[in-house]
């Protein structure tokens, strides 16, 4: 809110100093610059969120995994104690020892929530946090150039400097192609 009161000022600036061309540029690059960085914090927001998905995916994935091993150790340790002579405990053993060879399958291999459908869900919120975090960097380099656009046609006032307003133009043009490029394809634009 700060920025765009003192980007407005600089306009108002411009505009009494007879520069409207100047005052309607550094308007356009603070709105320009505005939209850009709302799109960068939500970016930043969608990158956090999905960080902790991923996280929480991935611990629920070594719980699976703990639960996994240790169904398969207490089954196997099963079949290695029983060799009992009572038909009842040697057929309760035997059905727990199967019990827990399923559990620990289910475990691993569940489509709903097993290991393997954990690790596509993680693998999943891990793209979207990726795309996020290029998308922010993308829009932050899209600001960056904005401001330098707007401190540019500022000094072009002052100056009364026709290459400064170039130079601001310029860089204006490049943030709004960073902008874009953070929509569409950010990956080409965070550097």
């Amino acid at each position: 809110m700060n920025e765009t009161l003192e980007h407005t000022e600089h306009a108002h600036h411009a505009a009494e100093h007879g520069n409207k061309g100047a005052a309607l540029l550094i308007a356009a690059l603070a709105a320009m610059l505005a939209i850009i960085e709302q799109q960068a914090s939500h970016a930043e927001i969608r990158a956090n969120i999905n960080g902790i998905f991923a996280a929480d995916a991935w611990s629920q994935y070594q719980g699976k995994s703990t639960r996994q091993t240790v169904a398969e150790d207490i089954s196997q340790a099963l079949d290695v104690l029983g060799s009992g002579t009572d038909p009842d405990a040697t057929a309760r053993r035997l059905a727990l020892a199967k019990k827990l060879q399923d559990d620990g399958k289910r475990f691993a291999s569940d489509p709903k929530d097993g290991k393997e459908a954990i690790v596509s869900r993680a693998h999943g919120f891990e793209e979207v946090r990726n795309h996020a975090l290029e998308q922010a960097h993308c829009f932050d380099n899209a600001a960056a150039s904005l401001q330098l656009g707007i401190v540019l046609a500022t000094a072009s006032v002052i100056a009364n400097s026709p290459w400064l307003i170039r130079f601001a133009l310029a860089m204006g043009a490049v943030g709004l192609v960073l902008g874009l490029l953070g929509l569409v394809k950010p990956e080409l634009g965070a550097f």
